[in-house]
């Protein structure tokens, strides 16, 4: 059964649940912690802990249940609304089409199954447990070195899941950094285990993005953090490969371009070669290790998100691999990776093994970056932080900030690692700002990072202008064929139950919407 949690301090109590799971199981979400137990004795040791830091990453990725964060939601909040991939409504099972079609209007539209504000809750709550715990200094194996130890990494991580779920909440509910400066509303900020009294208004976007910045930089600058992390935890390099898309975000060019070079000259991470790309996207490749700095684990059917999972929904229904095939790539976009034939990142689509209503026409359409594991894509790991973005924000924090000759260089280090044509290389001459912005959209489709990145720059997201050019899409609205950030759509509205259950919340709903 499926718990719906009417606010925020409901996903307090919900985050208890992390604290005495003994498994990250389908069923984990599916609880309440008891009333008898009060939820700061939960953890009372460094295993208490290592359970909920289990609990921690479960929510992170979701469940079937609770696919409202990276289990599918976030991805699909990133790139429906963008103009690259897009709901695939001639053979989709309709679960990517809430955001593609935007024809929501109210607060009562974002519900459990479409706002992603549940999970990224229970993910800031389970690490404000972990923080108030190891803070309080009461575990009573504390003074245990292996404790000590584990303390100061969980705690480390704790702060660093904390800081991704209030980034990318602020990014969802609030207007981008760089369009005021942060001085518009942002998400209520959460940094302690709160009381049920307790009824939290929204912080300004820059009060989110300090918070974020607070935590990120504790952490790397702790020590904690483990250089060389075990598959699906974070680690010290990937902490600050997302502090450099904070600081992209941000609008700081100086503190991204430092951060990303740290990260592409330390990590110990190499960029996939063009003739590695398409099969290093197999988790047990052996060279998809080299480029991946974070990802979501996914080892048995006890923690995937089964057919509501991100890559179950991008996978076509096939004779050798099940899927609902609810996303494809746009028209425009098969043409714009066409342009270049020797692109390697074409083949990381592929064709439709059936297309009876021949909407395709043997176009490679299905993206196939978390590819099956085991004969199945539930088994596939979900990827969250790869070397290649990291570049890619090195060199337009470069080139933002006046270095050419930087910008260029780390552009061609992606481009010669993706077409063996040379004339696509740069020079600091040519390079310019939508060179690099392009090759964003080619080398992370389908990673949710497209419409933050239209929103942040101020770009148009038009999917289609006419029939003539509407492709395989579906019909749309006027309002969402091509929009910008000035489209009161552009922000999802604070979810119904939310506003319903915090009367300061309801006074500051996102423009646009009745609650």
């Amino acid at each position: 059964m499926k718990r719906t949690y009417k606010n925020i301090y409901s996903l307090v109590l919900a985050a208890g649940v992390m604290l005495g799971m003994a498994s990250c199981g389908d069923e984990f979400l599916d609880q309440r912690p008891s009333d008898g137990v009060l939820e700061n004795e939960a953890i009372k040791s460094s295993s208490d802990l290592s359970t909920a830091r289990i609990g921690m990453y479960a929510a992170l990725k979701g469940s079937s249940s609770f696919n409202d964060y990276y289990g599918a939601q976030m991805f699909l909040y990133g790139e429906m609304h963008g103009e690259d991939l897009q709901y695939n409504s001639k053979y989709g099972s309709n679960r990517a089409s809430f955001y593609y079609k935007m024809e929501y209007t109210t607060a009562s539209n974002f519900n459990t199954s479409t706002a992603i504000w549940q999970s990224p809750y229970i993910v800031i709550q389970t690490a404000n447990h972990i923080i108030e715990a190891v803070d309080g200094g009461k575990l009573t194996d504390k003074d245990d070195a292996d404790a000590k130890a584990l303390m100061g990494q969980v705690r480390a991580e704790a702060l660093v899941l904390r800081a991704m779920a209030t980034f990318d909440l602020t990014r969802i509910y609030g207007k981008p950094y760089t369009e005021d400066n942060g001085a518009s509303l942002g998400v209520p900020l959460v940094t302690n285990v709160i009381s049920a009294s307790e009824k939290p208004s929204r912080s300004t976007v820059a009060e989110c993005y300090a918070q974020v910045l607070k935590d990120l930089n504790e952490a790397i600058n702790s020590g904690n953090l483990s250089k060389k992390p075990e598959v699906g935890y974070m680690g010290l390099y990937a902490a600050k490969a997302l502090l450099s898309r904070v600081y992209l975000t941000k609008g700081d060019w100086a503190n991204a371009l430092s951060t990303a070079e740290d990260v592409i000259n330390n990590s110990g991470k190499n960029l996939w070669a063009a003739d590695e790309y398409v099969d290093a996207w197999k988790k047990d490749d052996k060279n998809h290790s080299n480029e991946m700095l974070f990802e979501l684990s996914v080892t048995n059917n006890k923690d995937w998100n089964d057919r509501e999972g991100i890559a179950y929904l991008y996978a076509e229904n096939r004779p050798d691999i099940a899927g609902y095939g609810d996303v494809c790539a746009t028209k425009s976009f098969v043409k714009l990776l066409a342009q270049d034939s020797l692109d390697v990142r074409a083949n990381v689509f592929l064709a439709p093994y059936s297309d009876k209503k021949k909407v395709f026409n043997g176009a490679r359409v299905y993206l196939n970056k978390m590819p099956a594991a085991n004969g199945d894509v539930r088994y596939a790991n979900i990827p969250m932080l790869r070397l290649s973005e990291v570049y890619l924000n090195a060199a337009e924090a470069a080139f933002r900030s006046g270095n050419t000759a930087k910008a260029a260089l780390y552009l061609n280090d992606i481009i010669k690692n993706r077409t063996s044509d040379a004339s696509k290389q740069v020079t600091a001459a040519d390079v310019t700002l939508a060179r690099i912005l392009l090759e964003r959209r080619k080398e992370l489709v389908g990673e949710g990072q497209r419409f933050f990145d239209a929103l942040r720059n101020n770009e148009t997201i038009t999917r289609y202008t006419n029939d003539a050019d509407r492709g395989w899409h579906d019909v749309l609205t006027t309002d969402a064929r091509s929009y910008s950030r000035d489209y009161y759509k552009a922000y999802a509205a604070i979810p119904g139950y939310e506003v319903d259950a915090n009367a300061n919340l309801k006074k500051q709903q996102n423009t646009g919407y009745s609650n």
